[in-house]
């Protein structure tokens, strides 16, 4: 379980078949084929969540805005992120830096961000083949360095054109993903000879607190370089636990400083569990490991949902399969670090170790299926892929064309199932009819479909489903509080209200909902009701222009225009050029002054 320094291998000159290519042809056909595989994103636009992180995001507008990013929560822009909302506890200020570099530089241009993110999928995929040859090359004699060569850069290959990495490259908000494993990797090269020197492990550590401040699965760093350090050198040259504690000491000042923003920000705040029972949590934990897991060996059907949606008994077959899955990776690491080879065992903790977050939220009873929790893992996947073909290689040298031709085919057959699963993600309407053609019913389709056609005016196809999602998602606000905006905009003022009662007890932290009672108790001619809610609203937000606008206006129809006047100057201090606010606070203080004499 011990491993030379690391040190550049000799081209191997002797042995049968051709010779690899050099390394830097190496890395540029790996940049290439990852750029020309989802070259069609430039086609797309924005999707799902990057409506509210992009388009409506008003802290990229401005640099003055930059530091609301490090005080608040990734979605703090929200009305909806309140403590009640799960996304309140995802702390990613650079992501809002990279969104902000790019509205400044091009504006709000989808092409220009899918041509950032596939710029960055092509930086992690030549990083992944550094790893790789790192693992399996260097330091290697040159008639074994020939078959690691030949493995790394199939293991390259195999991760620049996974089908399972779509959601993340052609997803503008899948950023997060992509970019804290570009910043792990090159943490990961500068800790590299080991041991690090002071310098080293300082400049480490500052990449791994961007990294963390990308996304806060990047912690699993230090178990990451543990494993690295026992495959690319020696006993002797990692010294034992007085020199290893050192060299974590410096990387954790990183991780220090990142515990401090995010507590200054967030109170050391997690999202809450919800109710669910022992068999969904047992099922759901074994099903989300076939389901998820397997999409790196089968990535088939991809469609953001888990195709077969949340567990019901610990009979299925998902439910067993995730299982034997689970225990089978468990051996097979354990052997693997008992037995070698070692690199195969840094392939399960990149594998695994980045999954844990994810099995955690499983287990607590949230919904933890995203294709994009992959990205990082999967370069733990591509190490164990390129183990296997190197072992291959090394046994069977006269296999090495047939070898290469079912590498190939399995590369080929990668590549198009992405180039057939980008389009999926042009738009909004593309995505949830592809996700609703492969997976089984489930209620978030119709929570999308139904905001969809709510967002385009067509409320008798928005209302039925918004009313299968509100029943499948009880306890969801946004899917009561969209429902009741349908209801109300189709005249439906008593569905309306009970809808958006309900939206108030589940978020009550949440103005939005106290202004639209407000709205839809005025439009029912309950004037005091209305008022009241308005006050409700500004009470939680007391800033909000839109609900000191209608409280003024409310108050102007009930007959108390002297009331009315303070809430309308305050709507136009905060926003000058509100032109309603200007006519209605010149028709209060009209009504509220006494008539000459």
């Amino acid at each position: 379980m011990t491993a030379p320094d690391v040190q550049e291998a000799p081209r191997a000159e002797a042995g049968p078949g051709p010779l690899p290519p050099a390394p830097r042809s190496q890395a540029a056909l790996v940049a290439l084929l990852a750029l020309g595989v989802f070259a069609g994103t430039l086609l797309n636009g924005f999707v799902y969540d990057d409506q509210q992180l992009v388009l409506e995001n008003p802290w990229i507008r401005s640099l003055a805005g930059m530091r609301e990013p490090f005080r608040q929560s990734l979605f703090g822009f929200l009305e909806s992120s309140t403590a009640q909302d799960a996304r309140s506890h995802y702390y990613r200020p650079l992501m809002h830096v990279f969104l902000f570099v790019l509205r400044q530089a091009a504006g709000p241009t989808a092409w220009v961000h899918h041509l950032a993110l596939m710029l960055g999928h092509a930086a992690v995929s030549v990083g992944v083949l550094w790893l790789l040859r790192t693992c399996l090359v260097r330091g290697r004699p040159a008639a074994q360095g020939a078959a690691g060569d030949w493995a790394a850069l199939g293991g390259a290959l195999l991760f620049a054109l996974h089908p399972v990495h779509t959601e993340a490259v052609a997803w503008v908000s899948g950023a997060m993903d992509v970019g804290m494993t570009l910043l792990l990797l090159v943490a990961a090269r500068l800790w590299l000879p080991v041991p690090a020197t002071a310098g080293r492990a300082l400049l480490a550590s500052g990449v791994w607190l961007a990294a963390l401040l990308v996304k806060e699965t990047a912690f699993v760093l230090p178990v990451l370089l543990w494993s690295l350090e026992r495959v690319v050198a020696s006993a002797e040259a990692r010294g034992g636990w007085g020199p290893w504690l050192r060299r974590q000491a410096l990387l954790g000042v990183g991780g220090a400083v990142y515990l401090g923003l995010r507590l200054s920000a967030l109170e050391g705040a997690l999202p809450g569990t919800p109710p669910v029972d022992g068999v969904s949590r047992v099922g759901g934990v074994l099903a989300f490991t076939a389901d998820l897991g397997g999409k790196l060996a089968w990535p088939a059907p991809l469609a953001v949902l888990s195709p077969g949606g949340p567990v019901h008994s610990l009979l299925e077959p998902r439910v067993w399969l995730g299982g034997l899955l689970l225990l089978s990776a468990l051996v097979l690491s354990a052997r693997a670090w008992r037995r070698g080879p070692a690199a195969a065992g840094m392939g399960w903790v990149w594998l695994g170790a980045p999954m844990v977050p994810a099995f955690v939220l499983q287990a607590r009873g949230v919904d933890a299926y995203a294709e994009r929790y992959l990205y990082l893992p999967s370069v733990g996947f591509a190490l164990l892929v390129t183990v296997a073909l190197r072992s291959a290689l090394s046994r069977f040298p006269e296999r090495a064309r047939p070898l290469a031709l079912v590498s190939g085919g399995v590369l080929a057959v990668f590549a198009a199932l992405t180039l057939a699963y980008v389009p999926a993600w042009r738009d909004d309407l593309s995505l949830w009819t592809w996700v609703q053609a492969r997976v089984v019913d489930q209620p978030l389709i119709h929570l999308k479909l139904g905001d969809l056609h709510l967002g385009a005016g067509r409320l008798d196809a928005a209302i039925p489903e918004l009313e299968l999602a509100a029943r499948g998602l009880p306890g969801d606000f946004r899917v009561h509080n969209n429902l009741a905006v349908a209801y109300a905009k189709s005249g439906r003022m008593g569905d309306a209200r009970r809808a958006l009662e309900r939206t108030a007890r589940l978020m009550p932290d949440n103005p939005v909902a106290w202004h639209n009672l407000g709205l839809v108790s005025r439009r029912e001619g309950d004037w005091d009701t209305a008022i009241a809610r308005f006050r409700d609203a500004l009470r939680l937000a007391p800033d909000r222009v839109d609900s000191l606008l209608e409280l003024g206006r409310t108050l102007l129809r009930a007959g108390r225009a002297g009331e009315a006047i303070a809430p309308l100057e305050e709507a136009l201090r905060l926003r000058p050029d509100l032109v309603a606010a200007r006519k209605a606070l010149a028709e209060a203080r009209a009504a509220a002054s006494p008539p000459p004499r």
